[in-house]
């Protein structure tokens, strides 16, 4: 339930393949911003929506993009890869003024790379759990030592040197929730994935309360909708300097069994001053006590809590 006299974001991005596993990759995302007043009634302040595809077999390549607001200048990013460097271009256009960071837009656009990888999840689970999918492997070779999860002398990697290619993660049934108000799409079709987060804040007591999660499901083939990565976020801030207190990872649901070596790297964020964490979370969150997914959940929560002047900005 959400909490009286506060904000919400949710974002919602689809992860599909209509014309098969083995087809192009389709995105389709839908943003919200809420503002809840003291009785717990939303009112939407903000929305946003995507909607892309990718050769998703021939080079991970963006190659169509359309979103709600419009912004032409997002046309460059069509041609380049949807993974290696997307999220640079996209830097340079939030830069470059044709949109603002702390949009909900850009939030959706900001998960198009790491949605376009856990895509990978359907190809191969399609592989191992309906061989009748008859898809072709994703080709994604784990790089070791690059999160918790790929310790290169962990079991995933291990298993991998044994098997000779990556388990499938086959997560639990993923309970209902309903962030959005009612806003949030149907069932998932079978092999497709669904990235989900929401964004809550609220001051009391002299500071920022932020609560965040995000979730990431995959469509069985037998219609049921499992979990494969979620994690919540809480975090505390001081109302007058925008620093960070308290900072506490709790993992949900993980594919992996060393994936748990990421969650302390959460309080790292102590001490940082809200508006810092995108930066530094991107420049100094690496390696085996880190998490690509949960570092994505750190950097969600930088730029929409400041948006309203309620955490500062250094230097403002």
């Amino acid at each position: 339930m959400a909490r009286a006299t506060s904000r919400r974001r949710v974002t919602c991005l689809d992860l599909d393949r209509p014309t098969g596993i083995g087809g192009a990759l389709e995105l389709s995302g839908r943003a919200w911003d809420f503002e809840i007043d003291a009785d717990r009634f939303p009112s939407v302040r903000e929305t946003a929506a995507l909607r892309a595809t990718v050769d998703y077999h021939r080079g991970r390549v963006l190659t169509g993009l359309e979103t709600t607001p419009a912004v032409p200048e997002l046309a460059g990013l069509v041609g380049e890869s949807a993974i290696s460097g997307f999220r640079g271009r996209l830097g340079a256009v939030v830069a470059g003024g044709a949109v603002r960071r702390d949009t909900p837009l850009v939030l959706l656009l900001d998960d198009v790379p790491l949605g376009t990888l856990i895509s990978g999840h359907a190809v191969s689970a399609a592989n191992e759990l309906d061989p009748q999918s008859g898809t072709a492997s994703t080709g994604y070779v784990p790089v070791g030592d690059q999160c918790a999860g790929y310790a290169e002398r962990g079991a995933l990697i291990a298993t991998i040197g044994v098997r000779g290619r990556s388990p499938v993660a086959d997560g639990p049934v993923a309970p209902r929730i309903d962030d959005a108000f009612g806003r949030l799409p149907g069932p998932l079709a079978p092999h497709s994935m669904r990235r989900r987060r929401r964004i809550d804040r609220w001051v009391a007591d002299g500071a920022v309360h932020i609560d965040a999660m995000f979730r990431d499901t995959y469509g069985r083939a037998d219609g049921v909708e499992t979990v494969i990565h979620e994690y919540q976020l809480a975090v505390v801030a001081d109302a007058e300097t925008g620093v960070i207190r308290e900072a506490v990872a709790t993992p949900r649901v993980l594919p992996w069994f060393d994936c748990p070596g990421a969650v302390a790297s959460a309080g790292r964020l102590v001490g940082m001053a809200v508006a810092e964490v995108e930066a530094r979370v991107r420049r100094e969150f690496r390696g085996v006590d880190t998490c690509t997914h949960l570092n994505d959940l750190l950097r969600s929560i930088a730029d929409w809590p400041v948006s309203d002047g309620q955490v500062p900005v250094p230097g403002r």
